[in-house]
């Protein structure tokens, strides 16, 4: 349940600071970057959150790429989408690793597991395909949206008593708020090709 709670806390902090970031900081924003070179502090601070990491996933289930997530965007200080990049090939990996050792517990239910692959394989085809194509900004709004919703419904897990209703309604909400002022701006910003013609 501690554990449960950490996360939940580290995610909803996560995810309010990338929006903040994303928003209000832009000189935060413009410090991350798409690569670097891994020196020794880097591959430090990389073990040590992998080894957080994977002790919650074998503990919780939860938050294995949310946690992930958090480190890369506030450690690494990379951009939204070599976090999601990373994120999903690291979780593959570890994913495989926590599945063994549940299978061997006996923990497993394939039924219920193969159920939800048939809307998951999918739906990760279509939403890696999409990232590429948002706008960073974007997709970096998104993440941190995403990232309060699960830190909501981890607490909930966790014993808070937070209504299934504000689970859902709480990311719908910032996502109106924030995303459709920007929608606004983009559609009342002239394009490349009118400017030019203008010219």
């Amino acid at each position: 349940m501690a554990t449960r709670s950490t996360t939940c806390c580290a995610l909803l902090f996560t995810g309010v600071a990338v929006l903040v970031r994303g928003l209000f900081l832009k000189r935060l924003v413009d410090r991350e970057r798409s690569d670097f070179e891994l020196e020794r502090r880097h591959k430090v601070a990389a073990v040590s959150l992998g080894v957080f990491v994977g002790f919650v996933l074998g503990v919780t289930s939860a938050g294995s790429g949310a946690l992930i997530a958090l480190g890369l965007i506030m450690i690494f200080r990379l951009v939204p989408t070599r976090v999601v990049g990373t994120d999903v090939f690291h979780a593959a990996i570890l994913l495989w690793a926590a599945a063994v050792a549940h299978l061997v517990a006996g923990n497993v239910d394939f039924a219920l597991a193969g159920t939800i692959l048939i809307g998951s394989v999918p739906g990760v085809w279509l939403g890696s395909h999409w990232s590429v194509r948002v706008p960073v900004a974007t997709l970096r709004l998104a993440l941190g949206i995403v990232l309060i919703g699960a830190g909501l419904g981890l607490a909930s897990k966790a014993g808070a008593d937070v209504p299934a209703v504000a689970i859902a309604a709480v990311p719908l909400v910032l996502a109106l708020l924030i995303g459709l002022p920007l929608l606004l701006r983009h559609l009342r910003a002239p394009s490349p090709a009118s400017v030019q013609l203008e010219r």
